[in-house]
């Protein structure tokens, strides 16, 4: 077994390409890790990288900033992260804090942006699930599936069958990971179902108060409309818009007075009470302060 165990204090199992241990009897498995880090180091082998898989990453314990291409998140105990073989992922700074993280990569036959997913011949999982999968591991830029404790059993296990070979463990191997791939496709069908419903939620406020923008809004009877209280409606809106209501209705007030700006037919007057606002200077105030210049500026910009 590959184990480590050192000074500088990181302690666990890594098999990889260049000590492949027990992947030898599972090539489709390209790296298997187990690593716990008792103070925060730096290794170049954890910068951001690509590999020639699908590559999982589960947090046992502690907190790690995190790279996937370009974009920064943090991964969280119980967090599950997947990237596919064309994405760069990994620590920004090569740091690793104070934590236990697992991680496997697996390698398809084929998948590509432009291929469906196919794992190979070693997996009894139809075609169209795998299709399926490869579809939603896709669709989204960065996955990062929160509150993902249900995971910590698979990499259990694979961790045990593996450091143990006992007769039969490929097959064992085989049933774990393919366990972990109808859990991973269940789990992004729901982030596929929520996020059609988010959307839905704000594009219907967004008709609902563009319809008449003219109206002074009050949040108790938007949240009422839509089913929910105050507080709970505050919170959906800033966390899918990054704005509360309120200034979430204002910009969409912003949105209809540039584009009556654009049309050339109005006067600032027109547009400031088409667009709800109390008087030309209210409006000329409000429109400076989110787009850096006044109405009668950008309208011949």
């Amino acid at each position: 077994m590959s184990t480590k165990n050192n000074k500088v204090g990181n302690q666990g199992i890594w098999w990889h390409p260049d000590d492949m241990g027990p992947l030898k009897s599972v090539p489709y498995i390209r790296q298997f890790g187990s690593m716990k880090f008792s103070k925060v180091r730096m290794d170049e082998n954890m910068r951001p990288h690509l590999n020639d898989g699908i590559e999982i990453h589960f947090v046992k314990s502690g907190k790690y900033k995190w790279v996937v291409d370009d974009t920064e998140v943090e991964l969280l105990p119980d967090n599950l992260s997947v990237t596919t073989p064309w994405q760069l992922n990994g620590s920004p700074e090569g740091k690793m804090d104070i934590g236990h993280i697992n991680w496997i990569v697996i390698k398809p036959e084929e998948f590509a942006t432009t291929h469906p997913l196919n794992l190979g011949k070693w997996t009894k999982l139809s075609k169209k699930f795998q299709k399926s999968l490869g579809k939603m591991m896709t669709s989204e830029n960065v996955i990062v599936i929160e509150k993902a404790k249900v995971f910590k059993k698979y990499f259990v296990e694979l961790e045990k069958e593996l450091s143990n070979q006992d007769k039969g463990f490929k097959t064992m191997v085989g049933n774990i990971i393919e366990n972990l791939f109808i859990e991973l496709h269940r789990h992004l069908s729901l982030r596929e179902q929520q996020i059609s419903i988010e959307d839905n939620f704000i594009e219907k406020l967004t008709q609902v108060v563009t319809q008449d923008l003219n109206k002074k809004w009050i949040i108790e009877d938007l949240a009422t409309e839509f089913g929910m209280g105050k507080t709970k409606f505050t919170y959906e809106v800033k966390k899918l818009t990054g704005y509360p209501p309120n200034s979430f209705i204002i910009n969409l007030k912003i949105e209809k007075a540039i584009e009556m700006i654009k049309s050339d037919n109005f006067s600032l007057s027109d547009i400031a009470f088409a667009c709800g606002f109390s008087s030309v200077q209210h409006f000329s105030a409000t429109f400076s302060q989110r787009i850096g210049t006044s109405p009668g500026n950008y309208q011949y910009k």
